[in-house]
């Protein structure tokens, strides 16, 4: 069975952050990082990101997918990860002008090629690297 995969706690926190305010139905609790994500079906939305829910601080876990659209669509930023030979890059691009911002060669968790294993991987370091040096 073919499941999404969503970001990280890490990546979550810095989605917050830099004000992805967007609903999604998974969350993790902010106190207990090494948990979830969770599924808070009760919670409503109320324009932001962040609640306390029952006494638990949460934040957003969205799927990669939708971090990479948010990227796209709010702050022009357009993530294209590929793959190769040995694993998987990423560019990333201005919108609509297209000038590349990062094409990094190596970074990756393969040690030999210095790429990513994973897709998913490639895509969350992507994440990552434009929540912290893009915006």
């Amino acid at each position: 069975m073919i499941t999404e995969d969503y970001v990280s706690f890490e990546t979550a926190k810095l989605l917050k952050k830099k004000g992805f305010d967007e609903y999604y139905p998974l969350w993790y609790n902010l106190d207990k990082p090494t948990e979830g994500p969770f599924f808070y079906k009760e919670i409503g939305w109320h324009g932001h990101n962040s609640y306390d829910y029952n006494g638990k601080r949460i934040v957003s876990a969205p799927t990669l997918q939708m971090a990479m659209k948010w990227l796209r669509e709010v702050h022009n930023l357009c993530i294209e990860p590929y793959r190769t030979a040995c694993g998987y890059l990423y560019t990333i691009s201005t919108i609509p002008y297209g000038s590349c911002k990062c094409n990094p060669k190596v970074g990756g968790d393969d040690e030999d090629s210095g790429q990513w294993t994973t897709y998913e991987g490639a895509c969350e370091s992507a994440i990552n690297y434009c929540l912290t040096n893009l915006i």
